[in-house]
């Protein structure tokens, strides 16, 4: 019965990966489908409170309601990130931002592409999270001439190894509660635990996103460089999530990595064959200069770290709390429309042409709200302890695996995010039951939990919210199924790194740590 019990909490989402990956159907035709499914079976099957059923389409109404919310607000960002790429492309000023990336970057794709596509995400994530780095990333990607469906799982690998501190280390801090609470760890400890896993796995984000856009063959007279990026930016991830703690892990990473590899470049030589070289298309006369055609993404860098450390340290008593009112990606969805209208400001958009681009924004948004509303509906209704289906998964995987449950730790992580979008619901949701299970197990917790953490943070590489957002800001509404399939490819990889590296942690490097 346990195992029937099983199948039947999972399949809500092994029909939304069904349907996008092998039937190949756009995500908002097969996410209401899941929804309704995942309905019938919280009311005809997992009514584990024995409650009425007026009670339990309260409870099922509730959960509705919230994801429709949550789904607005992450359609609100979309459309702040998308306003940015077409009044870039109305004006054409992408032919001046491609201009100024190759003055700070190079003319070697390979370069611009890790540069921007995998250490301005981690930047953006410890100063935003909230899925805004993907977001704003893979327009930029495109702007740059690079394919839009490999712009997307660029943005997105770029993103999955630092959302485990997420804004201002946020999924660190508040999922590793549990924890805390218990008297068994401390958010710097949870953090520190968690970057020896993510800076291991941060060594090859730059050789997998080189591989996934130009194969085998885009490695040739760049690996010292690829070797350089990864190593240093892991190495930056490891000090300060072990020496300076969770807040500005995921920021300091972004920055300094994007700062050590312009050093490299400008220093060390690189023979970039023709094929992989920028070539910038002559227009003539810039229209407009690299501050006004990077200006939207200017004011972002500046104002989205400003007003998240900002206005707590200016208002202590209830700074934070006013800012997330409305939840925590409010003040995210705010902030990137103000830039999104400063930079058509900057750029000298007339009020007409503004309204053109906001329209042209507008049409294809539609799509995206029934999806990802469906998909947080969904996610809700898993994760209510009215159903318990979340948990149903999770204790399964638990009780079949036995002293590998580390990597079992792991699995559960990484599956917790693919539903919820969030590394931290993915920590809230299983913090409990590690601590459970490693007590039993005589294990160490923060070990687990590490593994936890990290593996939260690569479940949104694949997650379903994520990449339709992502789809989004660059017009390719329908084609998650083609992201989802090269997602997967670097999701496996570094899914398996956790996992051996949680059993060779839990058991012999680390079974003391923090104890």
């Amino acid at each position: 019965m346990d195992i029937i019990n099983f199948i039947l909490a999972i399949s809500p989402i092994a029909l939304v990966l069904i349907g996008i990956m092998l039937l190949k159907m756009p995500a908002s035709k097969i996410a209401p489908i899941a929804l309704l499914w995942g309905m019938f079976l919280a009311i005809a099957v997992f009514n584990i409170n024995d409650l009425t059923l007026k009670e339990q389409i309260v409870t099922l109404d509730a959960s509705v309601w919230k994801g429709i919310k949550e789904g607005f607000k992450i359609v609100v960002m979309i459309f702040g990130a998308f306003t940015i790429l077409n009044s870039l492309k109305y004006t054409g000023a992408i032919e001046d931002v491609k201009a100024a990336i190759t003055n700070i970057s190079g003319t070697d794709r390979r370069v611009q592409l890790v540069i921007v596509g995998c250490f301005v995400p981690i930047f953006l994530e410890g100063a935003a999270g909230a899925g805004a780095p993907a977001a704003l990333v893979a327009p930029f990607l495109v702007a740059l001439g690079f394919n839009p469906i490999t712009s997307i799982v660029i943005a997105l690998l770029g993103d999955c190894v630092s959302t485990c501190w997420g804004g201002a280390g946020l999924t660190t801090i508040n999922g590793g509660a549990a924890l805390v609470t218990a008297g068994l760890s401390t958010p710097g400890l949870n953090s520190a635990m968690a970057g020896h896993y993510t800076s291991i796995a941060l060594i090859l984000v730059p050789f997998m996103a080189v591989l996934i856009a130009f194969g085998p063959k885009g490695f040739k007279g760049v690996v010292h460089y690829l070797l350089f990026a990864g190593v240093s930016a892991g190495a930056a991830m490891f000090c300060l999530s072990n020496f300076v703690g969770p807040e500005i892990t995921s920021l300091g990473t972004g920055l300094i990595a994007v700062i050590l590899s312009v050093i490299f470049i400008k220093i060390v030589p690189i023979k970039t064959p023709e094929e992989f070289k920028f070539v910038q298309e002559s227009t003539g006369v810039r229209k407009y200069s690299a501050f006004q055609a990077l200006s939207s993404y200017v004011y972002m860098i500046i104002l989205i770290p400003l007003v998240r450390y900002g206005v707590p340290a200016l208002f202590p008593a209830n700074g934070f709390a006013t800012m997330c009112l409305f939840g925590y990606i409010s003040w995210v969805d705010a902030v990137i429309f103000i830039c999104a209208m400063l930079g058509c400001l900057t750029l000298k958009m007339a009020g007409k042409d503004i309204k053109a681009v906001m329209n042209q924004t507008s049409k294809t948004l539609t799509p995206v709200m029934i999806t990802m509303g469906s998909l947080l509906c969904l996610s809700y209704i898993m994760q209510s302890p009215a159903t318990g289906m979340m948990s149903t998964v999770a204790k399964t995987i638990a009780a079949i695996v036995g002293p590998a449950y580390p990597a079992a730790a792991v699995f559960i992580g990484s599956f917790g995010s693919f539903i919820t979008g969030t590394g931290l619901g993915s920590n809230i949701m299983f913090a409990g039951m590690h601590i459970e299970a490693s007590q039993l197990l005589g294990i160490n917790p923060i070990v687990v939990f590490g593994g936890q953490n990290a593996a939260g943070s690569l479940g949104n590489l694949i997650c379903p919210n994520n990449i339709v957002a992502a789809c989004a800001t660059v017009d390719q509404v329908g084609n998650e199924g083609q992201v989802m399939k090269q997602s997967f490819k670097a999701f496996g990889v570094i899914l398996v790194l956790y996992m051996v590296l949680s059993m060779v942690y839990t058991y012999m490097l680390y079974s003391g740590f923090g104890m």
